[in-house]
């Protein structure tokens, strides 16, 4: 097995946070406010990508957001290797059971981020309705922390590349809107919250053997939005298996059961 995981850095206290084993990705100006999605696009560019070869960009907040550190993630692939080209290490396993998908997520924490999104695929001409589109827990990820191989970052970079041209030529406006991080007083550029949803689509959209931990017993509820208990937690792993059974065969029925749980969820809007 082989692998080549970068961490993304910004200076030197970033620096220091990589986990042995994983790869420095100099990100020293983050250049437009683009955060780890510029580094990973000029790496993409530059480089020819190895067939059967694990390819990641991480944060340098992996490790405290996911607990994995680097022998976790390289044991991971490397047992499961031979049978995915797909590797998702998510954060936040019970918003991407509770939301329909990952863009409605981003509405709710980054108002206006559905309407930008929905506005560029119209743009790009891709035939996708982001109220409608059903996730889970194998074709959604958050923080741009997936890792994979060669067919996956292929199609990556045609979007990216599409994405980027979009914001920098055909919708300035876009690239210098601010948007709110987890408090009204931190504001970041919200095409860095629509980057990091690309993932989610491609997946979404395309055919991949995804392989992810399984983190809806061991892995803490956000209490911030949900409440913290026995029954959230079973009703939050009923809806994650209910979306991937709707994907299969788009029973209707399938996802009415889905939202029956999810009304039946307490819910803080943040």
């Amino acid at each position: 097995m082989k692998a080549y995981i970068y961490t993304i850095y910004y200076d030197q206290y970033s620096f220091k946070k990589i986990p042995p084993g994983f790869i420095p990705l100099a990100n020293l100006t983050n250049r437009n406010g683009w955060f780890e999605f510029l580094p990973i696009l000029e790496f993409l560019k530059k480089s020819k990508l190895d067939n059967d070869v694990w390819y990641g960009f991480l944060s340098p907040k992996f490790l405290d957001k996911t607990g994995y550190d680097s022998q976790v993630v390289f044991e991971f692939l490397n047992q499961f290797d031979q049978y995915s080209d797909v590797a998702l290490f998510s954060p936040a396993w019970d918003q991407i059971a509770y939301f329909l998908n990952p863009f409605e997520q981003g509405e709710v924490w980054h108002p206006g981020l559905m309407f930008q999104s929905q506005k560029f695929l119209n743009y790009i001409r891709l035939d996708v309705d982001l109220q409608a589109l059903v996730t889970d827990s194998t074709c959604s990820v958050y923080s741009n922390y997936i890792i994979a191989k060669k067919t996956y970052w292929d199609k990556w970079k045609v979007i990216a590349l599409q994405f980027y041209e979009y914001v920098e030529s055909i919708n300035s406006q876009l690239g210098s809107m601010k948007i709110s991080y987890g408090s009204i007083n931190n504001q970041y550029p919200m095409k860095s919250f629509i980057q990091e949803r690309l993932a989610s689509l491609i997946l979404s959209t395309n055919s991949f053997n995804v392989i992810t931990p399984d983190q809806s017993i061991s892995k803490p509820i956000f209490t911030r939005l949900f409440k913290d208990d026995a029954i959230t937690r079973h009703h939050l792993i009923a809806m994650d298996t209910l979306k991937k059974l709707y994907r299969k065969n788009l029973n209707k029925d399938i996802l009415k059961s889905y939202w029956l749980l999810r009304n039946e969820i307490k819910f803080t809007k943040p």
